[in-house]
């Protein structure tokens, strides 16, 4: 089984999605992953990581020219479709899809939605997805079942500071574009069943390349690889969006918060500043999904 990543450009039209995993399926693809970015005028570029047996990966090949897809493997271990060049006009209008355009450098941008469910190597599951400003009341929730250690070790800012259109509307005013488009600020949840578990952000700085990273695990969720599988997501979306570094600060020690980004598989460098451990990753550009 090869992984696979497609970008497709779709009409934001009900069915269009739906049409496409169908046809995924159809070839037996997994679809492991997916996110959504904004596309131009009313189309969503939907980016998608799938598995496929290595002998129908030809099968993925036709699907991805008929929707005009760019596709590549990510593995590099079984036979590599490459990048689809444009498709007969009679399937590309059964499909009412657009020509695929995996974005530029200019248009790099974390998804605007995300919505992932994840096995842990212990069996259990968790639901990945962005945290908003509804999410406060349940994010409160979130620190009050933290220990204090757990939220000073962590530095997750408070639930009042979660996104929200009145900090979006200032960054607006501001001329601070980054910060008004909704990528500057990245925020994830996990949860089990209905409750928030873990959290993971990320800040970009004014220069557009460092973003500083913190993650929160609830105490009985720890060790399960959910603040490792957060800190993944991040990174991946970071990258996307062209930042080319992660920092994450511990208070003290760093041994945490070092088995965290290690288990991430980020690489990173340690320095100190006075009581405080200074983790700085370097970020790949188009790092691969994990999942």
């Amino acid at each position: 089984m090869a992984r696979h990543e497609l970008w497709v450009e779709l009409v934001d039209r009900p069915g269009n999605l739906a049409a496409l995993a169908g046809d995924l399926a159809a070839c037996g693809a997994n679809i492991v992953h997916l996110d959504v970015h904004p596309g131009p005028g009313d189309t969503v570029i939907d980016r998608l990581v799938v598995q496929v047996p290595d002998a129908r990966s030809h099968e993925l090949a036709a699907i991805a020219q008929s929707y005009r897809a760019a596709v590549r493997d990510i593995d590099g271990t079984g036979p590599t479709p490459g990048t689809v060049a444009g498709a007969p006009a009679d399937l590309l209008s059964s499909r009412d899809t657009p020509p695929c355009r995996r974005p530029g450098p200019a248009a790099r941008r974390p998804p605007s939605t995300l919505e992932r469910l994840v096995a842990l190597a212990d069996g259990g599951l968790v639901r990945l997805r962005h945290l908003s400003a509804g999410d406060h009341d349940d994010l409160a929730a979130h620190h009050r079942r933290c220990s204090d250690a757990t939220r000073r070790h962590s530095r997750f800012l408070a639930p009042g500071t979660l996104p929200a259109s009145a900090a979006t509307a200032a960054a607006a005013a501001s001329g601070d574009r980054a910060a008004a488009d909704g990528w500057a600020h990245v925020a994830l949840a996990a949860l089990v069943g209905g409750d928030i578990v873990g959290v993971a952000r990320y800040d970009v700085d004014r220069a557009r390349t460092l973003a500083h990273l913190a993650v929160m695990v609830e105490d009985r969720h720890q060790r399960r690889g959910i603040g490792s599988l957060l800190v993944n997501e991040l990174a991946l979306l970071a990258s996307n969006a062209d930042v080319r570094h992660l920092r994450s600060v511990a208070p003290t020690g760093g041994d945490r918060l070092q088995r965290t980004l290690r288990r991430a598989g980020l690489a990173f460098s340690i320095r100190r500043e006075g009581e405080a451990i200074v983790f700085d990753c370097a970020l790949p550009q188009d790092l691969s999904a994990t999942a």
